[in-house]
């Protein structure tokens, strides 16, 4: 009867979840309650343990995961064959344990992953008035306000002998308080954040083409300590937002730049005004068909533009290289494209590509009601 009364209850557990997905894709107002109500609670609790560990839960889960999809099958075989009078206790036992494990995970995708991505865009809520589609002469006005804001940013931050940018601030401190200052003007985004904390396996993640990841599992922010200081803060506060129950990679991005180039710190403000310029590069310099303001760019700036790894780090690591770096890369953009497919976004990676439409709606309409003449 016990057995029994296991099952219904995984079962009736995963019907709530299927119910809240389904509920979740069909109704916008419901999945913008959940993530203003109920999310920020489970967020809060889930963080608030997680957090008070030094290293990433989520890390160590996904080795127990890859080691478990190789154990759990051998185990079962060995135990299968060399205990035959208890085959059947041994199926009701993996039995489960599996269906607990499963029945978890799609509870805690569910109400930490796939309901968040049904809610209202931030650019249908923030920019109601939006332009679907800007012309040349109002993208290369924008292109050209933020290489005169990078530029500017530019000079407020340390440098070493080869002229690359080097951190100063400190990381965690800062990157909470541009969320929480952030969090004043979008009240979805304040509140209490934990440690972000750095991956164990790192090279793994670089090869990946990652900067950061969110775990919804142990709800973290991570972040890739390999990577060139200039790419952390706007990847901290990238990661946050997910926290905070936003989902869409795009939006995090411009979350994290609003975050980045609000803060107090120099070195966050040139960060995200860097990210930005990197995302906003091709539209740019399709709208700047003579190079003229292209040429704007400060030298100090492009020292730094599309600097993912130090100079010599493939060569210092290749060591580590036990799969081809371009294998790791193709299942990972590949696994990453599906992710987001599965969850709605139709144009799966490229999205976040679509950060240069809200940094587009940002500067015409916020920076231009606020008096800053960038035309």
């Amino acid at each position: 009867m016990k057995r029994h009364l296991s099952w219904m209850i995984m079962g009736s557990i995963c019907l709530c979840m299927v119910l809240l997905n389904v509920l979740a894709r069909l109704s916008t107002p419901f999945s913008d309650w959940y993530a203003d109500t109920i999310f920020p609670v489970l967020s809060g609790l889930w963080s608030g343990l997680t957090g008070a560990v030094p290293f990433s839960v989520g890390e160590v889960l996904l080795v127990i995961g890859v080691l478990a999809l190789v154990l759990v099958p051998v185990s079962f075989l060995v135990l299968m064959l060399s205990m035959k009078p208890h085959r059947r206790l041994i199926r009701r036992i993996y039995g489960q344990v599996v269906g607990w494990v499963l029945t978890w995970i799609l509870s805690v995708e569910s109400l930490h992953f796939f309901l968040l991505y049904h809610t209202t865009p931030f650019g249908d809520r923030y920019y109601p008035d939006a332009s679907d589609t800007y012309s040349n002469a109002e993208v290369l006005a924008v292109y050209e306000a933020l290489i005169l804001d990078v530029n500017e940013a530019a000079k407020h931050v340390a440098r070493d002998e080869n002229g690359q940018f080097i951190l100063t601030d400190d990381l965690q401190t800062e990157a909470k308080a541009a969320m929480q200052k952030l969090g004043e003007t979008y009240p979805r985004y304040s509140g209490h954040y934990p440690d972000a904390k750095p991956i164990y396996h790192s090279f793994f993640m670089t090869q990946q083409y990652l900067l950061g990841v969110y775990f919804p599992f142990s709800m973290e922010a991570n972040y890739n300590p390999d990577v060139c200081p200039a790419n952390l803060p706007n990847t901290l506060c990238h990661e946050f937002s997910h926290l905070k129950g936003n989902m869409y990679e795009d939006e995090a991005g411009f979350l994290a730049f609003l975050a980045c180039t609000g803060s107090d710190s120099a070195d966050f403000r040139y960060s995200g005004y860097l990210n930005a310029l990197e995302y906003m590069m091709d539209a740019g310099s399709e709208a700047d068909a003579d190079g003229t303001v292209s040429a704007q760019i400060a030298p100090e700036v492009w020292a730094d533009l599309f600097e993912y790894v130090p100079e010599n780090y493939w060569e210092d690591n290749a060591e580590q290289e036990f799969i081809p770096t371009e294998t790791v890369q193709e299942v990972a953009s590949a696994a990453i494209d599906t992710s987001l497919k599965i969850n709605g976004v139709e144009d799966g990676e490229k999205s976040y590509g679509r950060i240069v439409n809200l940094l587009l709606d940002y500067y015409l309409q916020e920076r231009e009601e606020s008096h800053a003449a960038f035309y």
